[in-house]
């Protein structure tokens, strides 16, 4: 059931206290809360004011849409959402704000910073393929962000938006000095790559002429954990999406670059075998979408490497032999 009221939502709660989320992003404010003496986590959106919401287009709040459609509930057995509640709080029919209430499970999580180990990180990859199965012939019928904006809302223009709204925050304000940087190291990769961030449309069209599935939309660490049993904890729901079975993974290997405890290629082929194991047939379309992938993670986050000589090196080559694709 959707609560209308946080009372409703926490009802029979002892403890409130404001906590700081470090890993997040967004403007969302974050409280641990204690019902029958076990402790949760208040997550509260407004999708408004909150930057990440706008840039993503997030009009109706599209976690708390999982929970109205029961697709937290039909997840696979390797992935934990943690999420056993939710709330819209506006007036009038708003969708906003939005509440979550999640199982703290911060001793799982991903210590911030730190190394990850390959068994994790194998684990991870695991958890995500079974995702990506898991609805492959039945896709849940729930609000997505559209593709294609995942190449808009880190992008300058986007940046310029939100300027002018007075919404900027989170890492928006490196965006455009991290290209500038990008730019005056390897000036031919930025001429490649901008008029693709400028109109990401051919890239989004061409992998969404492949093989698709549903995708969580954001594998970055701060977002993961693991149980002791091998499920995965998975965070942080507000990018659902339909697009390549690639998606995640892209992101994954570009947001996690310094803490991957084996190369990119080897990440890439251990994702692929989970893939295999589970029924995916993936000689016909993996390359290509793969590749294409890759490009489109570099026009999302190609920014924050400017400082990363060994990542742009590594990113440079795979990006010009994806281009040329389109």
């Amino acid at each position: 059931m959707l609560a209308r009221r946080l009372d409703e939502l926490l009802a029979g709660a002892t403890d409130r206290r404001p906590m700081k989320n470090a890993d997040s992003k967004s403007a969302a404010s974050f409280e641990r809360v204690v019902v029958d003496g076990d402790s949760f986590v208040l997550k509260v959106v407004d999708g408004r004011t909150d930057w990440l919401a706008i840039a993503s287009a997030d009009n109706q709040g599209r976690a708390v849409c999982l929970w109205e459609d029961g697709v937290y509930a039909d997840l696979p057995e390797l992935i934990d959402a943690t999420v056993v509640g939710a709330a819209r709080l506006g007036a009038d029919g708003s969708p906003w704000p939005t509440a979550l209430l999640m199982r703290d499970v911060g001793e799982l999580l991903i210590p911030e910073d730190g190394a990850v180990d390959l068994a994790t990180h194998s684990a991870l990859l695991e958890g995500m393929a079974a995702l990506s199965v898991h609805f492959l012939d039945r896709l849940p019928a729930t609000t997505y962000m559209p593709f294609e904006q995942n190449y808009h809302f880190l992008s300058p223009a986007e940046v310029t938006r939100q300027r002018v709204n007075g919404t900027i925050d989170g890492p928006q304000p490196f965006i455009e000095p991290g290209w500038a940087a990008v730019r005056a190291r390897l000036p031919h990769l930025v001429e490649t790559v901008a008029p693709m961030i400028d109109d990401p449309r051919p890239l989004a069209d061409a992998l969404l002429e492949t093989p698709t599935t549903f995708l969580h939309g954001d594998w970055k660490m701060g977002n993961l954990g693991l149980h002791p049993d091998g499920r995965v904890v998975l965070l942080d729901w507000d990018r659902p999406q339909v697009g390549p079975f690639t998606g995640d993974l892209a992101w994954y290997l570009a947001v996690n670059c310094d803490r991957l405890p084996e190369s990119k290629e080897d990440a890439a082929e251990r994702f692929r075998s989970a893939l295999e194991r589970r029924g995916v047939s993936t000689v016909a379309w993996w390359e290509r979408q793969l590749s294409l992938s890759l490009l489109g993670a570099f026009l999302m986050l190609g920014w924050s490497k400017a400082e990363q000589a060994d990542e742009l090196d590594w990113w440079e080559p795979v990006v010009m032999t994806a281009s040329g694709l389109l």
